[in-house]
């Protein structure tokens, strides 16, 4: 067997797994995936392995082991795109794009596997990146803080719509915006807190995690700008500064365009 048949088989795994992680995230599918492709992939990856070390990897066999495999990723992609075509699915995208959120309360759970309604809603904290989003040799990775500063203020006015994300529908269609009940349950030492009072949407919890999600195009409420006084993700060590410098120029930033800030330990 040619190393570029080997790539190609290992390709092919993956895309199976990849398959499996977004089929048991819906709930339709969640059961089937568990008991049916998680085992498939597992036997073939076996199968294949104990053949690769016994030096019996033929062509003949390199053969079965992809048709098998294209016929699991052809069936799977053909009960995705069924759910997809669903009408609880498209009630759900459609109550999504209406922001209907009494709707969303009822349908996101039939939909989207492990997630449950949590009513009534804690006071949240939305993370708010300082990455720029560039990763170009020379360029900071970090927003300066006079730019996060008019992030933050444009957020607050505007609202906060979901990550855009690019790829396949499942990744596209039903992204939520996540958030956590307290800020040491935040990827991020910024965010923007939103008061239990406040919440205007229906709100989930995760299973498995200690966050929540809510889906909506743009979620606008009063808000307001927490900043942690310490961070200890590695991240930070690329900034030119120390998290702190940044966290008081961030500060003074806010301060002189008139915002107030909460600084949280």
């Amino acid at each position: 067997m040619s190393a570029e048949q080997l790539i190609a088989l290992e390709a092919a795994i993956a895309e199976l797994a990849t398959l499996y992680t977004v089929a048991k995230g819906f709930a339709a599918l969640q059961a089937r995936a568990e008991g049916e492709l998680l085992p498939a992939v597992s036997r073939l990856g076996r199968h294949l392995r104990r053949l690769l070390r016994a030096d019996q990897l033929s062509e003949p066999a390199v053969e079965a082991a992809a048709r098998e495999i294209m016929a699991l990723g052809s069936g799977w992609r053909a009960a995705l795109e069924e759910l997809h075509q669903s009408a609880v699915y498209q009630q759900t995208l459609a109550a999504l794009a209406a922001d209907r959120q009494d709707e969303l309360a009822t349908l996101i759970p039939r939909v989207v596997a492990g997630l449950s309604l949590v009513r009534p809603a804690p006071t949240l904290y939305i993370p708010v990146s300082p990455s720029s989003g560039r990763r170009l040799p020379g360029s900071s990775p970090f927003l300066s803080a006079a730019a996060c500063a008019e992030q933050l203020l444009v957020l607050r006015a505007e609202g906060i719509a979901p990550e855009s994300v690019a790829g396949e529908w499942w990744d596209r269609e039903l992204v939520p915006i996540g958030c956590a009940d307290t800020p040491a349950g935040l990827d991020s030492p910024i965010a923007l807190r939103l008061d239990a009072a406040d919440v205007p949407c229906a709100l989930f919890a995760v299973p498995d995690e200690a966050s929540y999600s809510i889906f909506t195009p743009c979620l606008r409420a009063p808000l307001t700008i927490v900043i942690a006084a310490n961070a200890t993700d590695e991240w930070w060590n690329a900034y030119e500064e120390s998290y702190h410098a940044f966290r008081d120029v961030l500060q003074r930033e806010l301060a002189a365009r008139g915002c107030s800030v909460t600084v949280a330990e």
